[in-house]
């Protein structure tokens, strides 16, 4: 938990300014906030009027207007980026035991297969998912070759994921035998692990924007996860967002999301297999 001492202290926050915020949310990000609730919008921007030293919202929204890199960093702010390693176990399992072995027998020994974390925030999906992958392969020789990409509108969550180093706590739900196998522990740093050599140049991540297709040039992938963020857009992005996905995914490939928001997903040429697994049908 942070200190106390360290937080900036809060800045009132208006009705008008308020609204403001939220179209502006709208617009620049694509992310869909009850301009009511003004606790999440002083806890995720009263940061930026302390580093910017300013007093009051109105002169933050005049700032963000104007400002090309201050623009980035309330789009930054606004962004969730929770996550962990093998969140939602369930599909990775059937990732492992139902997803992959349906992929490979459709898939020539020479073709490359791509994860895609649409939204993969620190990494620990990517990894997670790349974790499955060599499970999977070694004992399958059929279509090895293998990669991860992983995308998100926050550049300080691109870098971590790039630098693949976590603590103690978050590497606390890999199983021992892959803890063993595919992480390094700090010999300076006690409890702190990082990705081995092998995997992380077995992934790319970058910046990408999903709703203006922003960064998303080149990405082909067969296995898309996009889960926990579609939540928090409005029903029209939402319908931009998936669409964008389904033209990234190849044909027969597979589309988790997350558990809470896969009613959300409807859109002709994808097709239920379990709760939050889709495939794009052929």
């Amino acid at each position: 938990m942070l200190d106390s001492l360290n937080m900036p202290k809060s800045t009132p926050l208006s009705q008008r300014d308020s609204s403001q915020l939220v179209s502006m949310a709208r617009d620049l990000v694509g992310i869909s906030l009850d301009e009511r609730k003004t606790d999440f919008l002083l806890g995720r921007l009263n940061r930026r009027l302390a580093f910017n030293g300013l007093n009051s919202y109105s002169e933050y929204i005049e700032l963000v207007k104007k400002d090309a890199a201050e623009k980035l960093a309330f789009a930054e702010a606004l962004t969730t980026h929770t996550t962990s390693f093998f969140r939602e176990k369930l599909q990775y399992d059937w990732l492992m035991n139902e997803g992959l072995p349906e992929l490979c027998r459709g898939t020539k020994k020479s073709d490359d297969l791509t994860v895609w974390s649409a939204a993969c925030s620190t990494g620990q999906e990517g990894y997670s998912a790349l974790f499955v992958l060599h499970q999977f392969f070694d004992n399958t020789p059929h279509c090895s070759n293998f990669r991860v990409i992983g995308t998100d509108i926050s550049r300080p969550v691109i870098r971590r994921a790039a630098t693949a180093v976590y603590s103690g706590r978050e590497v606390a739900d890999i199983p021992t035998e892959l803890r063993r196998k595919f992480l390094m522990e700090s010999v300076k740093s006690p409890d702190v692990f990082r990705i081995v050599p092998e995997l992380r140049k077995q992934t790319k991540w970058k910046k990408a924007n999903l709703a203006t297709t922003e960064g998303l040039d080149g990405i082909s992938a067969d296995i898309v996860f996009l889960r926990n963020v579609l939540i928090y857009f409005d029903p029209g992005t939402r319908e931009t967002i998936i669409d964008n996905i389904y033209r990234r995914l190849r044909p027969g490939g597979f589309f988790f999301t997350g558990h809470t928001e896969a009613s959300q997903v409807r859109r002709e040429g994808l097709e239920v297999i379990r709760p939050s697994i889709f495939r794009k049908v052929s």
